[in-house]
Formats: structure tokens, sequence, C-alpha cells
């Protein structure tokens, strides 16, 4: 018997259309009642996996998933752990529009998971006939229930991915998220083909989170990062021909409450302007303290440290290699909540915590 818990948080695949046509997500226990009329759901059952069990719970506020925060991030983790004893696996209904960032902020929230967390959703509502809303929710359930894969996932359009290698490549088509620099952990067809020789390692004892122990004082680091959150910010900037020193220094200076991060999407393999006064700029953010991150606004590919003259790093930059931008967005936030020194954090930033990036020789 296998049991898997499913959390709504929102998104388009709960969404109908309000008074005025726009499509806005119902509450949880409408949800609910949608997904027991689909096919093969009902009675909180998986057709074709017998022994397979769902239950589900809801946010008290549904959500757009633009509307996402580092917070909501938390209180999905701390959902996961209240139920995470009763339950062998864990489905998160997520929009796509941030469900790459929700993704990558829970692997390094839920350090220990020896069950799998699948992220999935839809890019048409479950109302809606010609969706892909059921095949990704069902193949969600059914690989929570029956995959024992210890890591955050997205699922989405037959392919599992790992949650913090995933980004939203595609608005319109089915399929919507890709993996460019990491293979698929699975991929679903007329049978399930695991890439099991990709999954993360199962915990030991001393960190896994089946031990009630473990999960308390996740608990509690949880409850620390969320009371730390107002605390700081991390702006994300996106480098242009003709960027001037000045946008940089506003970015910094008027960012309120103060900024302790910067993720810059760079050119290329982590290319920035030369400009003197650009440099400046963020070499004295990073003497400020601030923890400025190199990555790439290419798709596929890595940020190699000093790789080429122009290189970042020179400034105190710490080189993504080929950890996504909201990975990395992810990471850096939840390494500052934690109460690290920039120091540390620069250390663990270049580092992999969980499989989120390669390092790779320049």
């Amino acid at each position: 018997m296998a049991k898997v818990h499913v959390l709504y948080t929102g998104g388009t695949i709960g969404c109908v259309p309000d008074a005025q046509g726009a499509l806005a997500p119902v509450p949880g226990p409408e949800f609910e009642r949608l997904v027991l009329s689909m096919p093969g759901l009902s009675g909180h059952r998986v057709a074709d996996h017998p022994g397979l069990t769902w239950t589900m719970g809801w946010l008290d506020r549904t959500l757009d998933s633009s509307a996402m925060t580092p917070a909501d991030w938390i209180v999905i983790a701390r959902r996961i752990l209240d139920v995470y004893d009763e339950h062998d696996g864990f489905v998160v209904l997520h929009g796509t529009d941030s469900m790459a960032y929700t993704a990558s902020a829970l692997s390094f929230l839920l350090p220990g998971l020896s069950k799998p967390v699948i992220l999935g959703g839809s890019q048409v509502p479950l109302t809606v006939a010609l969706s892909d809303a059921l095949p990704n929710l069902v193949g969600a359930l059914a690989l929570a229930g029956t995959l024992p894969v210890p890591e955050v996932c997205v699922f989405f359009d037959t392919r599992l991915l790992r949650g913090n290698r995933a980004r939203k490549i595609d608005a319109n088509r089915f399929a919507g998220f890709g993996s460019p620099n990491f293979p698929p952990l699975a991929t679903v067809g007329s049978f399930v083909d695991r890439n099991s020789a990709l999954w993360l390692p199962m915990p030991g004892e001393d960190s896994s989170l089946s031990v009630p122990a473990n999960r308390a004082g996740r608990r509690e680091e949880l409850d620390a990062q969320a009371a730390a959150l107002d605390g700081f910010s991390v702006p994300m900037l996106w480098l242009h021909p003709g960027i001037r020193a000045s946008t940089v220094s506003a970015m910094l200076s008027g960012t309120v409450p103060a900024a302790k991060g910067l993720v810059l999407l760079a050119f290329g393999e982590g290319n920035g302007p030369t400009d003197p006064a650009f440099l400046a700029a963020l070499a004295g953010a990073d003497r400020s303290g601030v923890v400025v991150m190199d990555n790439t606004q290419v798709q596929a590919g890595a940020v190699l440290p000093g790789a080429y003259a122009t290189g970042l790093g020179a400034v105190g930059a710490v080189g993504a290699y080929d950890m996504t931008p909201e990975a990395s967005y992810a990471k850096l936030v939840c390494l500052l909540a934690a109460g690290l020194d920039p120091v540390a954090v620069k250390g663990l930033m270049a580092t992999p915590i969980a499989g989120e990036l390669t390092v790779i020789d320049a």
C-alpha cells in the first residue's frame, strides 16, 4: 500500500473563469471535488495502481504562482513536514510561472528527504477537455507513490526532472518545462523508464527526515528562516549592452529591506561589461557584504570562472557553473535566511548541496 499526499497551492490546473472571464484558481475543497470526478481518480485512488491512494490538502489562500514569495516556500515545506510520516510521497500542485523557483527552494529547505516530493501543474486548466492537466496529475501521483526517488522533482509532459535543474521553457506548449543541463530522472510512456543512476542517494539516519528528531530540528530551522526573510532582499539583474553603473548602485542602495545578495544574468560564460565604473559598483557591493552571483542568460551551458578576461570573478562574483538562475536565486535566499555570513554563503553557493550544480574546470 502506498499513500500520496497532494498539496494544492493554486495555479492554472485549478483555474476557472471569474465573472470578468479571467482565470482564477478555485478554493481547495472545490478543487478536490473536481479531481474526484476525474477518470481514474475517484475514491481517492489511482486507477491501474492497486493499493495507491491519495489525500489532499490546500493552502488557506490559493495563489497564482506569479504571486508566490519565499515565505510561501517555507509554508509549503512546513506542510510537507506536517504529514511526512503518514505518507510515502508528495505532490505539490503549483502554477507554472514560478514552479522552478519553488522546486529549487524546497530542495534546499528540505535536506534529508527520503521520499519523493513532486511539483506538477498544467498549461491548461483541469476543467478544459483538451488539457494537459489530467495526465500531468495522474503521472505525478503514480510516480510519487511508486518511485523511491529521494528528492524534489518537477513532473511535466511525461518527464520527471530534478526540481533544482528545471526551468519553464515554453509558455504555451504542453512541454512547458525542460532541464537544459541535466537529464530527466525518469520518463513516462507505456512504461516508466527510470534513470536511477542519477538520483540523489538516500540520506543516512543522522539527517533523514524519516527520523522524528530530524523533522523537529528542520521545523525549528524553518521557523528561524521564515523570521529572517523580512530582513533582507535578493534582487536579480539582467545585464544588457550599455548597462550603467548607476543602475547597479540604484538597485542595491534603493532596495528595501537592504540587499544581501544579487543574482546577475550575465552574457555567455558569465561575461559582463568592462566599464570601470560598472565593475567598481559590483566590487563595492562585494566589499559591503553583498553576495554577488554570476549566472548566464543562456539556457544551456555553464559559467566558467576565469574563462575570459571579461569574467566577473575579479570583482568578487561567485560563478554559478551550470546552476539555473532560479536555483541560484532560491539557494541564495535560503542560505541568507539561515543566518550564514557572506564568506560561508559564497562557499556554499559554489558547492553542490542538493544536486543543483556540477563543478566544471575552466
